[in-house]
This record gives structure tokens, sequence and C-alpha cells, in this order.
């Protein structure tokens, strides 16, 4: 399991941070793993190129470790999505 610094290191060490949003969704988020805390739970959402929630991928977690674990893996997805080229 990760803690947030852990998370910030692997973020920077990847090159995922241009795919990280912590907070909210919102019309700037376009292609974002987004990242929150509501109420006591922890959510993980992705965005799509309309800043739009891509309702498949709302996930609630009990506490942030797992919600940044899950992060990290979408991240990591989202990057080579969006950087494959063949």
């Amino acid at each position: 399991m990760i803690g947030p610094t852990e998370f910030d290191q692997i973020v920077e060490t990847e090159r995922l941070r241009k795919y990280l949003h912590m907070g909210v969704p919102d019309g700037t988020t376009s292609n974002k793993v987004c990242v929150f805390q509501d109420g006591t739970r922890w959510v993980t959402v992705t965005t799509d190129e309309r800043a739009s929630v891509i309702d498949k991928t709302l996930r609630t977690f009990e506490d942030e470790l797992d919600a940044l674990e899950d992060a990290l893996e979408a991240l990591r997805f989202e990057r080579d999505l969006v950087e494959y080229r063949p």
C-alpha cells in the first residue's frame, strides 16, 4: 500500500502529473483521473475529452490509501492510452 508521499513520487517519476486532478471534476478536467474526498469516503473517477465523468470509472473507497492505489493504476492506463503510438 502506498501513501500520499510515495504516490506523489511515483506520479512525478512516471510522468503522470498531466493526467491527474486532485479534486472534484470540473470543466477543466479533460482526460484526467480525479481523486477527491467526499464526506468520509474517497472517490476516483476518469473524465473524457469533454471533461465529463465516465460513469464506469467511478469508484469509492473507505480510505485514502486504497483510492491512491486505484488512481495510480488509472493514471498508468490513461498515460498508455494517450501516448500509445502504433
